[in-house]
């Protein structure tokens, strides 16, 4: 839990950054795009769920709070798991099917108790028994060690997959040409995490790959690939209407993206520039001199 709270609190979960859905439209999104774009909208939202987490994960780890921490727990671990399940999120689904038993597990273990407590107004039965013998006290006093180095773990341990995962360059950020016209290629460059970006051209196809960039020398090395769900679905439509081996599948696919890329001139780029970078202005120099606007300002993130 205390990861999943840091995850959120670092913003690493709900974080899709800029290219998955900047100027795409919505009927483009799968499922996960979907929920993390939306409960990513608002970062005060973000927190409070980290901060119910953190508190039902500090509840759960002692005896007299374990009740109010599984009901904490599972009143928002079973939307969760409902969540990833009919939004098809698949990679989060193992993980909150097993907290969701654990839950459950824990509520049924104190049923007992938890009916006495809701379903009866008088009851004298002491719910919570002397739990440490006095020889065991040692161990009871050294949770209060063990429990804030699993916190810091938690966090460390998130921090440490932000810092490896989530890398920004100094060209981080979305730069749209100006002013706009029809002899150059790249219209829009959404820069990544990572070195990851995303290319938008001047009739609005969407490229996607990786940069080099070195910035000691000030050059910029750009290799792109078209991507859409038009041609997607032209190439799996291609496919059907052909008889080809398993071993030709590959060079076939191939050769119809080539195609479809050279029908609609949305063929890879790739592309050398010298840069320049000046405040809110990046200059690429290449054949010819362009400049590109930060607007990453009008973009919520």
């Amino acid at each position: 839990m205390f990861s999943y709270a840091f995850a959120k609190i670092l913003k690493t979960q709900f974080n899709l950054g800029f290219s998955s859905t900047i100027d795409e439209n919505v009927n483009s999104f799968n499922g996960l795009m979907l929920t993390w774009h939306y409960y990513g909208y608002s970062r005060t939202y973000g927190l409070i769920i980290a901060g119910v987490q953190i508190a039902s994960a500090l509840f759960l780890l002692f005896r007299k709070t374990e009740r109010i921490g599984v009901i904490l727990f599972l009143s928002f671990m079973v939307n969760i798991l409902l969540i990833n399940y009919f939004y098809e999120i698949d990679g989060a689904k193992p993980m909150s099917i097993r907290l969701t038993i654990m839950g459950f597990f824990l509520l049924l273990s104190d049923w007992k108790a938890l009916t006495n407590y809701f379903l009866k107004s008088t009851s004298k039965e002491s719910l919570i028994p002397e739990l440490i013998p006095t020889k065991l006290k040692v161990f009871y006093w050294g949770k209060f060690l063990i429990i804030p180095c699993m916190i810091l773990y938690g966090y460390i341990h998130i921090n440490n997959l932000k810092e490896e995962y989530m890398v920004k360059n100094e060209l981080f950020g979305v730069w749209e040409i100006t002013p706009r016209n029809t002899k150059t290629k790249i219209d829009k460059l959404y820069i990544e995490f990572n070195n990851r970006v995303k290319v938008r051209d001047t009739s609005d196809n969407f490229y996607y790959g990786k940069i080099e960039l070195d910035d000691k020398n000030k050059n910029l090395k750009l290799k792109v690939k078209h991507y859409s769900d038009r041609a997607y679905n032209f190439i799996q439509d291609s496919l059907k209407k052909l008889t080809i081996k398993e071993d030709n599948l590959k060079e076939t696919k191939s050769n119809i993206r080539e195609y479809y890329n050279s029908r609609k001139n949305t063929l890879p780029i790739e592309l050398c520039f010298k840069y320049e970078l000046k405040n809110d202005s990046l200059n690429l120099i290449g054949k010819r001199r362009n400049t590109y606007l930060n607007i990453t300002h009008k973009y919520k993130n």
